[in-house]
């Protein structure tokens, strides 16, 4: 039995023409393992696991107690407006890490999986499938195939794909018919006859459809663009997402060890610290970090387009742009945030405080100039 219902009838095919196909075969499949083996880099411990520890630790907490509820001299009131205000930098510094890896797992899973059936079909439910589909040997470029029609029927074969207890016959019953597949069959009945039903089901779902050489080649053509488009969007995702993450964890740090010089040590405050400046320099920090990811977040693709030709227009890929716009949109807002923060705190009155308004101001200022550039330079033409 056909696993598409159909017989396949094609042409004869010339010996040179088969050469072609089944050499490009060759290469394909090579490709797509080398594809696979980059995109697995994202899988193990050197891709996306060692974004993980960056965002894990005892830093988060420390700071966001220190930001809201820490009394000292000079230091807005606790659970004052200011201190509230001041949450929002360092929860934005937090989530949009967060959201690229999302947005990285996301593309991960589009990339290994597809709800993609591999052949033409109109009805049935949508199942997911592993992206790589099955292969069956071309029946149409075979003078001989009853040999191997036998041999696909002995149990030995058939047992790879069924197991024979029934346990996990009835198992794989079950989700065949979760999805509207081998309705009418049933554990009672004659027993080869069951396993033959489940291994056409188990071939099926695993996109072994039997094609022509001419059609696998397609197929192939088809395979190896969608994984280079997939795999562009992922390594740009996780350039993004690293770099992110690395900019809060600084930052955090960096936020963290200067408020925590208003803590006493061995029970004796530090002299010396002006708590106004303490908080203006937290806002400047954090002012520093809406810059940095205002540019970093558009850096992987301005690498890309470094060594080409300069009177041509770059453009982010589509996929990406929806998180670079947010991620601009976002310090764009931090940075309003804690410049009214800022207004709202006491006028600085000596030149160190003029110095540390003046130069947060500016890192501001720089930001809504680089956040507006980028804007307008991916704007579409003609709009």
């Amino acid at each position: 039995m056909d696993l598409d219902q159909r017989t396949v009838t094609a042409l004869p095919i010339e010996e040179s023409d088969l050469q072609e196909y089944r050499a490009y075969l060759q290469r394909g499949e090579t490709r797509l393992s080398t594809l696979h083996r980059v995109a697995g880099a994202f899988l193990s411990g050197a891709g996306l696991l060692t974004l993980l520890p960056l965002l894990v630790g005892g830093t988060f907490s420390g700071l966001l107690a220190l930001i809201l509820f820490y009394e000292s001299p000079g230091l807005p009131a606790p659970g004052s407006a200011q201190r509230w205000l001041a949450l929002a930098p360092v929860l934005a510094s937090v989530g949009l890490p967060l959201a690229a890896m999302y947005l990285l797992i996301r593309d991960l899973v589009l990339f290994y999986f597809t709800a993609r059936t591999f052949h033409e079909e109109k009805n049935g439910v949508i199942y997911p499938r592993f992206v790589l589909s099955g292969i069956l040997v071309s029946e149409s470029s075979l003078r001989d195939f009853s040999q191997l029609e036998r041999a696909r029927g002995d149990n030995y074969v058939r047992n790879l794909l069924v197991p024979s207890p029934p346990k996990l016959k009835k198992k794989i019953l079950k989700e065949a018919q979760s999805i509207g597949d081998l309705a009418g069959v049933s554990i009672g009945e004659h027993d080869g006859f069951v396993a033959e039903e489940l291994r056409q089901y188990v071939l099926r779902q695993t996109g072994s459809h039997t094609r022509t050489l001419a059609e696998e080649s397609a197929k192939m053509e088809a395979s190896i663009a969608r994984h280079l488009r997939f795999l562009r969007g992922l390594v740009l995702r996780y350039a993004k997402a690293f770099l992110l993450t690395i900019a809060t964890t600084v930052v955090a740090l960096a936020a963290n060890g200067v408020l925590t010089l208003l803590r006493p040590i061995d029970g004796k405050s530090v002299t010396g610290v002006n708590g106004a400046y303490v908080w203006m320099t937290t806002m400047a920090i954090y002012a520093g970090w809406a810059l940095v990811s205002t540019i970093i977040v558009r850096q992987p693709v301005i690498w890309l387009y470094a060594d080409s030709s300069r009177d041509k227009i770059s453009r982010t890929p589509r996929p990406l742009l929806r998180f670079e716009q947010s991620t601009l949109a976002v310090t764009t807002l931090i940075s309003g945030i804690i410049a009214i923060d800022l207004f709202m705190a006491a006028p600085p009155t000596t030149g160190v405080g003029w110095g540390l308004a003046l130069a947060t101001a500016g890192v501001i200022l720089a930001t809504f100039i680089v956040a507006g550039h980028a804007f307008v330079s991916e704007r579409p033409e003609g709009r």
